[in-house]
């Protein structure tokens, strides 16, 4: 259990790590785009040296379809939270939301046990929760505050896939690796439907338009291969413990990225005492959210 839960963390701090990089990008969702496209490629290319079935079953593969739709939502929401508000805010709100609509589920329809340490870890994040508020500060409406509350949807609807594709003895590499692909298209989908359909296909001066700096290569490179190492050691810590246990530790990510928001001065956010106090809290219900499983 402890080599589980170090490798969980330290995911953790890689996922929360590539966030940091995804919203110092110019164009958000450019940067996504190559994040997600990298990600592909660079599970796929485990996949020749996994073990076991690949898809063991329809069940599974729906499971992993329904994940792969979630994923490409979860993309583009990301981008359009971290566009409208601060990343430690957006990503406590996101993380929040996520973990307080899987517990529900996981108990009335997965099986899991009603435990009082889960019950009061619920608690404490909705408290956390309630410490961030609606909006990251004054006089900013509820806009950020719905891309966040969706992004936390998305996280909630393909956690719960990954957990029933596993439980259909889906496996993990290929499971997240057929999640990917499924989740690329949509992306990209919606990418060429903000720039037009038109424009992003037939006109070549829409592509011209774009100065090449944006694109930063080296950021999506980087935040590509973080991005897959983040969720090949979470895959490896579900191999290791049990998967709701690990699902809900891995949003100790939280934290993380509170603390590389505010030690990347790049990125001028400043979180205040209360919202330093609502991240703290939420993380603090993701802990007694694992263990009281």
């Amino acid at each position: 259990m402890l080599l589980a839960t170090s490798l969980v963390l330290a995911s953790a701090c890689l996922h929360a790590l590539w966030n940091v990089l995804l919203k110092r990008a110019r164009d958000l969702h450019a940067a996504s785009l190559g994040i997600l496209a990298l990600s592909v490629l660079i599970t796929w290319a485990m996949v020749p040296w996994t073990r076991g079935p690949l898809i063991p079953g329809r069940a599974a593969l729906a499971w992993t379809l329904g994940a792969g739709i979630g994923e490409g939502c979860y993309f583009v929401l990301l981008a359009c939270a971290l566009e409208a508000a601060p990343l430690g805010w957006s990503y406590a709100w996101m993380r929040g939301v996520g973990m307080l609509l899987v517990w529900p589920v996981s108990v009335l329809l997965l099986g899991e046990p009603l435990r009082t340490l889960a019950a009061l870890s619920v608690g404490v994040v909705c408290l956390g929760l309630a410490l961030l508020g609606r909006a990251p500060a004054r006089g900013q409406g509820s806009r950020s505050f719905l891309w966040a509350a969706a992004a936390g949807v998305a996280i909630a609807g393909f956690t719960l896939c990954y957990k029933a594709a596993l439980v259909h003895g889906a496996h993990p590499v290929m499971l997240y690796a057929t999640a990917m692909l499924v989740a690329l298209p949509i992306q990209t989908g919606i990418r060429i439907r903000r720039l037009g359909w038109r424009a992003g296909l037939v006109l070549p001066e829409t592509w011209r338009a774009v100065p090449p700096r944006s694109c930063q290569p080296g950021l999506v490179l980087c935040a590509g291969i973080l991005c897959a190492a983040s969720f090949l050691l979470y895959l490896e810590a579900l191999d290791l413990a049990g998967a709701g246990a690990m699902a809900t530790l891995r949003n100790t990510s939280i934290v993380f990225a509170v603390l590389l928001s505010r030690a990347f001065g790049v990125l001028a956010e400043r979180p205040t005492c209360r919202q330093w106090a609502g991240a703290a809290l939420v993380t603090a219900g993701a802990v007694g959210l694992a263990w009281g499983r």
